[in-house]
């Protein structure tokens, strides 16, 4: 009786709280299949599980208790062979699944979990699974185009600078200008060192006459 009272104070506790939750996952079963609903926890004694029904908001449905020693208890209103439970071990975080069996739109609705602890303190474990059996998951946005290369903007990073966005188009035209001096550079010096030494010794006479 005490463990029964528990339960349903947990519930209208838990009720205020899912209320104002917002982020839920949302699961789009096709009608007559198996359906499970998962929940985590970590170092924990049992899970509560509760259905939400979408025609009735205000309404909260205790499903079953399932503890770690794969014990489960239902509320004695509700369809055992509609509703199982499962359970796996991974390390120190245990995964309990919610198994529905035959989903019909009737189904639809808020699946959550409480998880119960050593001290007796129960906590949601997540905001829980909206189940919408027979409807047609909502189509993905597109993704958004991709950006236009900004306008050549130029940065200063303490004594460095570059430039973003038209860097390559200052940064090649001035590698062609240092090659075509570098070359002229060439030339030149190599000119000069194929004179004969006559043709040298006038030109530096005639340059200290004048």
């Amino acid at each position: 009786m005490e463990q029964r009272t528990q339960v349903w104070t947990a519930c209208m506790w838990i009720a205020v709280i899912v209320q104002s939750i917002q982020a839920l996952r949302m699961q789009y079963p096709e009608l007559n299949v198996l359906e499970t609903v998962k929940c985590e926890c970590k170092t924990c004694q049992a899970v509560l599980w509760y259905w939400q029904p979408l025609q009735i908001p205000a309404k909260f449905q205790f499903l079953f208790y399932h503890n770690n020693a794969d014990k489960v208890v239902y509320e004695p209103s509700v369809n055992q062979t509609k509703y199982k439970g499962g359970k796996q071990e991974g390390g120190r975080t245990i995964t309990y699944s919610l198994k529905i069996s035959a989903v019909q739109k009737s189904d639809a609705g808020l699946y959550f979990c409480l998880v119960h602890y050593h001290n007796n303190r129960n906590e949601p474990s997540d905001p829980g699974v909206q189940l919408r059996p027979g409807v047609k998951p909502p189509t993905p946005s597109p993704p958004p185009p991709p950006k236009t290369p900004s306008a050549c903007r130029c940065r200063n990073r303490g004594i460095k600078k570059y430039l973003q966005g038209c860097g390559r188009l200052v940064l090649w035209p001035l590698v062609g200008l240092l090659v075509s001096l570098v070359v002229v550079l060439i030339a030149t010096l190599y000119y000069f060192s194929r004179l004969p030494k006559k043709c040298r010794h006038r030109f530096v006479k005639k340059k200290q006459l004048q």
